[in-house]
């Protein structure tokens, strides 16, 4: 295994928390809107139910496994070919996901921000950043992670704010939209809580009991459920369903709808705070790959791994270009979220319970 630097169970709530929460939360409501009309907060709801289903089943490996990262358990269940390919796939998922971030995160910043600014500054701008902050330990980037959670306050008191310009009756009756398309809702939403899954990534890492880790990460989920509903919530209650037909980004459209004394563009200031969100985003999902490449490889040079995949990252950035692009490079790359979140796992459990095997230590 590779050298491993503790942390906190409270850093590991932070860290879980901000892998989820990023460039998608500005198209969020509208994805989820179109499937589950008025309804679609409780797509979310329910989505994050499913997940915390998902994160107590993921406690049966980390008791088993306490100091082995998914990528370990690979290689100790499967054998070298069998575990070293699948985490090749990992580390794909990964890069694919830090791509897509990026490839976003232009999207936006142009459509809303520079849009006459070439893509591969933004692109190498924000790769940049997040070298100077991967070249570090776990333990820096978990407080790096825990101090730009402060951003994630602006959203909410905006949030809240837009309550005082609610119409309820935009969601009433509650759940008229019915089962089915609350139902198909529940997809697009649970694509917004990628990033739970690398709890089998880091919990080796966090200096506490298996108990406390898989609260914490319950909490991290909590927070994010939450999140989500209200901002989906606040959407649905700003926009009606005729207007928010046409808002593909109804969060920056609700907050750029305000207006202060003080702030004349509110929507350019919580732009600001959303790019910061991007970059922890994207720092998580490079530092999970650079993970799997040093335990598949067992190197130790942490700093060459990171550069490389962060280059990675935005050459495939680079190429996917337009909302369509990016639409269809999402699509087709949210067929292996399943495989990742729930059989990778749960295949392993078996293969544990089966062999009767858990940790050499523990054995």
């Amino acid at each position: 295994m590779i050298n491993k630097t503790e942390i906190s169970a409270f850093q590991l709530v932070f860290l879980l928390i901000h892998v989820q929460i990023g460039v998608g939360i500005i198209n969020l409501p509208y994805d989820i809107f179109l499937k589950a009309n008025s309804d679609a907060w409780i797509s979310i709801l329910l989505s994050g139910m499913f997940i915390q289903l998902i994160i107590l089943g993921y406690s049966f490996l980390i008791k088993r496994f306490p100091n082995y990262t998914i990528y370990d358990m690979h290689l100790t269940l499967l054998g070298k070919w069998i575990g070293s390919l699948i985490i090749i796939v990992y580390i794909l998922f990964y890069i694919m996901s830090g791509s897509l971030v990026l490839a976003n995160f232009v999207y936006y910043i142009k459509t809303w921000l520079m849009p006459r600014t070439p893509s591969w500054v933004l692109i190498g701008l924000m790769g940049l950043g997040a070298i100077f902050i991967l070249k570090e330990n776990l333990q820096i980037i978990a407080r790096f992670l825990v101090l730009c959670s402060v951003f994630l306050i602006g959203f909410i008191v905006a949030a809240f704010y837009a309550f005082k310009f609610a119409n309820i009756t935009f969601i009433l009756p509650v759940g008229s939209s019915g089962i089915t398309a609350i139902t198909k809702g529940i997809a697009p939403s649970f694509l917004s809580f990628q990033g739970f899954e690398m709890l089998l990534i880091f919990f080796p890492f966090v200096k506490a009991s298996n108990r406390t880790i898989i609260k914490s990460a319950s909490i991290a989920n909590l927070f994010v459920t939450l999140f989500y509903t209200l901002l989906v919530l606040v959407s649905l209650l700003f926009f009606s369903k005729d207007e928010l037909k046409l808002v593909p980004e109804p969060v920056l459209y609700l907050i750029k709808a305000f207006s202060f004394r003080i702030i004349e563009r509110p929507d350019l200031l919580f732009t600001s705070m959303w790019i910061v969100l991007v970059a922890t985003s994207f720092i998580v999902f490079v530092y999970g790959a650079t993970l799997g490449v040093m335990t598949l490889t067992k190197t130790t040079r942490l700093n060459y791994v990171i550069t490389i995949l962060t280059v990675i990252c935005f050459i495939i950035a680079l190429n996917i270009k337009g909302v369509y692009n990016t639409s269809n490079a999402s699509t087709l790359f949210h067929m292996y979220l399943i495989p990742i979140f729930i059989f990778f796992p749960l295949f392993l459990l078996v293969v544990s319970l089966i062999r009767r095997k858990k940790e050499v230590n523990n054995e």
